[in-house]
């Protein structure tokens, strides 16, 4: 009976040994198997977020990047306008002062045009305001109907055979007319003056223009008589 006492003992604490000892092991190796797992799992979310914040920092610099770049282009868009407005502001000055050059040019040739004019030895107004030359020289004229005078009759009837000159100054009127005949020098005898105010008065002229104004012209002119 002792040995089957003990002997049962022995067995007792030999299944209590077991029982307990791997429960233990068991728990442990499921406690290890737990904290590896978790700890596996909280690598992986932290990796996670690391790699979310890491994503979101380079989009956020890639967005500083582009605004900044989209600035600078404004700041380049602003000179080059700016450029712009300087050269057109440059052309519109230049158009400008080329403008009253040729306006000072103008109203320069017409003061020139009006003091040549309102030289009284070179020009004379009359009440009709039209402007009389007191010389033919330096204006061009053109003679549309031009006679040459006669040896007198009443020279050849007396027998005067002689060369007979006479100077006279005359004025061509705005319509080309012969007007205002004066003797200034010559044979005063035999008829050689009647001779030359007779063909003179059949003279026609162009109307003379002078300077884009119609004007009166003076006229001197000698003419010599030869008997045939």
């Amino acid at each position: 009976m002792s040995k089957f006492y003990i002997l049962s003992v022995i067995l007792h604490g030999i299944a209590i040994f077991f029982l307990f000892g791997f429960t233990k092991d068991e728990e442990i190796k499921f406690k290890e198997k737990n904290t590896v797992a978790v700890s596996v799992k909280n690598r992986r979310a932290v990796s996670d977020n690391t790699d979310i914040s890491s994503i979101k920092e380079s989009e956020k610099k890639e967005e500083t990047v582009v605004s900044q770049e989209k600035i600078v282009e404004k700041e380049v868009m602003k000179e080059e306008r700016k450029e712009i407005e300087k050269k057109e502001v440059i052309t519109k000055k230049r158009a400008e002062v080329k403008k009253q050059e040729k306006k000072e040019q103008k109203s320069t040739k017409a003061e020139e045009v009006y003091n040549e004019f309102k030289d009284q030895n070179r020009f004379l107004q009359g009440e009709d305001g039209i402007f009389t030359a007191t010389s033919q020289d330096g204006i061009e004229y053109e003679i549309l109907k031009e006679i040459d005078p006669q040896y007198p009759i009443k020279a050849k009837k007396i027998g005067y055979n002689g060369v007979g000159i006479v100077k006279v100054k005359f004025l061509v009127d705005i319509d080309g007319t012969v007007k205002k005949i004066e003797f200034i020098s010559g044979e005063s005898r035999f008829g050689f003056r009647e001779e030359v105010e007779k063909v003179l008065k059949k003279w026609k002229f162009k109307p003379i223009i002078y300077k884009g104004k119609v004007i009166k012209v003076y006229f001197e002119k000698e003419f010599k008589f030869k008997k045939s």
